[in-house]
């Protein structure tokens, strides 16, 4: 795994620290949210964890039910507890942009149905001038 994998890992499976038992959880999309999912999934079956997960993406819901976490509609649940997801760009202010991915509005729709968002992202990810 080369360095700018590991910092995803990192980021990724930090963002489960949100998670807790119960929880309805969005499942965003792309490469350091797979690290969520994974963390999420090995919790599951090692820990205990009980939560369900609404994906954003066909991409993350495959992942999902591979490693065991209990998908729903989201139209069946009354909003969702927290939402974890990937980000293009963020600032020092921490403002973002999205949309850089074919998912986007799927994860807008899980996005605005959410109590809490975290957003996970590597430095990479940060710049001076969003959209520049």
């Amino acid at each position: 795994m080369n360095d700018a994998e590991a910092l995803k890992k990192i980021a990724g499976e930090a963002a489960c620290e949100f998670v807790k038992t119960g929880m309805r959880v969005g499942l965003g999309t792309g490469s350091t949210v797979k690290y969520t999912v994974l963390e999420l999934g090995r919790r599951i079956k090692e820990e205990g964890l009980e939560i369900v997960g609404v994906p954003t993406s066909i991409a993350t819901q495959e992942l999902a039910t591979e490693v065991g976490i209990p998908l729903v509609e989201l139209g069946s649940l009354n909003g969702l507890d927290i939402v974890i997801d990937g980000t293009d760009e963020f600032d020092s202010h921490f403002q973002l942009i999205k949309g850089g991915g074919a998912a986007l509005l799927r994860e807008k729709i899980v996005a605005q149905q959410s109590a809490a968002m975290v957003v996970v992202a590597d430095d990479r990810k940060q710049v001076d001038c969003l959209g520049a």
